[in-house]
């Protein structure tokens, strides 16, 4: 179900918090209402909100408020746009080289960037992730250009469709990723939805 998180205390990297203004490019005081207004970031005396921190750790449940209050406030397609620019603001590792290792990598960046009583949730020596958080789920569609994305996390869904559009778009730049309107959607109070990309 989306805006709500799966297990309490877990926090989000600063970086990933960074992809909110960044999704507000040309009205970055909406973006820093938000960010105030649920205590991601905090603002002085003279109504001015201090940096994000990209090395900082901030709560989920505060994290996943915002981007409630920005869908029924400014509109779900904002969600959409916020998700593409966090691939924007995203380090793809040298070895991720194509639409299906970028893909594949999902699960790990988001480990990577969320963590649960001071552990980061993916585990560089071993390549395991924790729990606590969901996943995406990568699965190539055999002898077709096409990759099944199944997303059963807290985020909402038009973010994980721009996400995933975003990143797809980096390898491929013609591809194009939809909603699967026969999967479960977590609009509708289901755990996951499902995206396909094509190129």
């Amino acid at each position: 179900m989306q805006f709500k998180s799966m297990e309490p205390g877990v926090e989000v990297g600063g970086g990933s918090l960074q992809a909110i203004v960044d999704g507000f490019s040309k009205y970055p005081s909406v973006a820093m209402k938000y960010l105030t207004k649920f205590s991601l970031v905090r603002a002085d005396a003279s109504g001015k909100a201090a940096p994000i921190d990209p090395e900082g750790w901030y709560s989920q449940d505060a994290w996943l408020s915002a981007y409630e209050a920005i869908a029924k406030e400014v509109g779900f397609n904002s969600l959409y746009t916020i998700g593409k620019a966090i691939v924007e603001v995203t380090q793809i590792p040298k070895h991720v080289a194509d639409i299906h290792a970028g893909l594949k990598s999902l699960d790990v960046i988001y480990h990577m960037n969320h963590r649960k009583n001071g552990r980061i949730l993916f585990n560089p020596d071993t390549g395991e992730t924790l729990p606590g958080i969901g996943n995406y789920k990568y699965e190539a569609i055999a002898n077709e250009k096409c990759i099944r994305m199944v997303c059963d996390n807290p985020y909402p869904c038009d973010f994980d469709r721009g996400l995933i559009t975003g990143l797809a778009g980096r390898f491929e730049p013609q591809s194009s990723t939809r909603h699967d309107n026969d999967a479960p959607c977590r609009k509708k109070g289901a755990e996951s939805c499902t995206y396909v990309v094509r190129w």
